[in-house]
């Protein structure tokens, strides 16, 4: 089952393009519909809070023409405060679909189904360009069941629309180094350019999704010519420049201040950074008491946040000899490793069914045991071509590190992951298959 270097899509006997793409279309319309279920029996009526309210909020005031300003303050006070403490696009998004008239909770909650409709399909398609249509069908299969993935893209979280454009941004790097012609060509190039807008709005949607720039376009378009080499990499580089560009030029304009991100860090590391999440059964998660501490008032936001920031890391400084542990707990909080119970009930805190919460990590599990299965049966050179898709669990692991313990932080690495535990299924089937066949015969 090694994935052919100068191939698109391995030829895989007895799986038409055609068939391939009827499970494709198949799989989404059922992921859809397990979606859409979802949100009629795990959201019927509830009232956001947290960050999906925020984003709600967000939405409704750039509907009405206040701009993308503090939503909160502006209901208190009636201030036009303008902000960046969120990524935009996801409230962009949700900001068009008021306008359009669809307003409401659940109906925006169906808009997060579709995108995870997309998001089977691109999955499939990945899964096929490093291996083959079949392990193609069954990781689109994978998707469309995996309830992680169903409570995510219902959740009204960004993560949902961050899965949908890290997908996308892992096939145009998988089929830009295997174009035909090279990394340079023609095909080469447009594939690059896809990788490159995806990660750019990825990067106005997650902010560490800026890093998978970094290290997984600039080590995949390496090439022995150098220059070569360094115009793939602008290539690959220009819709993250062009995004996080213009949102800095945009934050600059309305805060006077030069932030190419958001100014959220303060809140993240002033909340993650304190007694009451340095030991106990809260070690390694983040607490609004914490990041509340700092009087916020007559402080601009970027201040505020200064000095949030200031307060996070003035307080792991003094604490450095526990944050080894503490780091250690955020990150196997995040891979679902550490006191699940615990950790699952502060996650359904944020909105998320319980029950779905239990069924997204047990599937975890499983996704976890069949990875493991195809990098123990399979060929070692096959790696070479499939190393991408390992790359968002290391920016999961460094984004764990530095802020906090929380499952959805782990979104960006579904799609990689799907697809390696696709592989392992495959491999392991056809290897049950095999021994089958050649089992010997006769009578007792």
């Amino acid at each position: 089952m090694e994935a052919r270097p100068g191939a698109l899509l391995c030829q895989t006997p007895g799986v038409s393009k055609r068939a391939f793409r009827a499970v494709l279309g198949l799989t989404a319309i059922v992921g859809i519909g397990l979606r859409v279920f979802n949100i009629r029996r795990a959201y019927p009526g509830v009232l956001e809070a947290g960050d999906a309210g925020t984003y709600r909020l967000l939405a409704e005031l750039m509907a009405d023409g206040k701009g993308y300003i503090r939503p909160r303050d502006f209901l208190f006070t009636g201030e036009r405060i303008p902000t960046a403490e969120f990524p935009p696009l996801w409230p962009t998004l949700l900001a068009v679909l008021d306008l359009f008239g669809f307003d409401g909770s659940n109906e925006q909650r169906a808009f997060g189904a579709l995108l995870g409709g997309v998001t089977i399909v691109v999955v499939g398609l990945l899964a096929a360009a490093v291996a083959e249509r079949r392990v193609g069908a069954v990781a689109a299969s994978l998707t469309a069941a995996y309830p992680q993935l169903v409570v995510i893209d219902t959740s009204l979280f960004s993560e949902g629309l961050a899965v949908m454009l890290v997908a996308t941004a892992l096939l145009g790097v998988v089929r830009a180094r295997h174009a035909e012609g090279g990394v340079l060509a023609t095909a080469g190039l447009r594939w690059w350019l896809l990788a490159s807008v995806a990660l750019g709005l990825g990067a106005l949607t997650r902010s560490e999704i800026v890093l998978l720039a970094v290290v997984l376009v600039v080590p995949a378009c390496r090439v022995p010519d150098r220059q070569a080499w360094i115009r793939a990499a602008m290539v690959g580089l220009a819709g993250v420049v062009v995004c996080v560009g213009g949102w800095t030029v945009r934050n600059a304009v309305a805060l006077g201040d030069l932030q190419p991100f958001t100014n959220n860090s303060g809140t993240l590391l002033s909340g993650a950074n304190c007694d009451a999440v340095y030991s106990g059964s809260h070690i390694g998660l983040w607490n609004f008491d914490c990041a509340d501490e700092i009087d916020r008032d007559g402080l601009s936001e970027a201040t505020f946040a200064s000095q949030q920031r200031s307060a996070g890391i003035d307080y792991a400084l003094d604490n450095a000899t526990d944050l080894p542990v503490v780091g250690g707990v955020r990150v196997l909080r995040t891979f679902g490793a550490w006191n699940i119970h615990n950790q699952l009930f502060f996650e359904s805190l944020e909105g998320r069914d319980y029950r779905w919460l239990w069924a997204g990590w047990f599937n975890w599990l499983g996704l976890v045991a069949l990875s493991l299965v195809g990098a123990v049966v399979e060929k070692r050179s096959v790696w070479r071509h499939r190393w991408p898709l390992l790359v968002p669990l290391g920016v999961v692991f460094a984004t764990a590190l530095a802020s906090y313990g929380n499952q959805r932080f782990r979104a960006i690495a579904e799609p990689g992951m799907l697809v390696l535990a696709a592989i392992g299924l495959v491999v392991l089937v056809d290897r049950l298959r095999r021994q089958g066949t050649h089992a010997p015969s006769g009578s007792s």
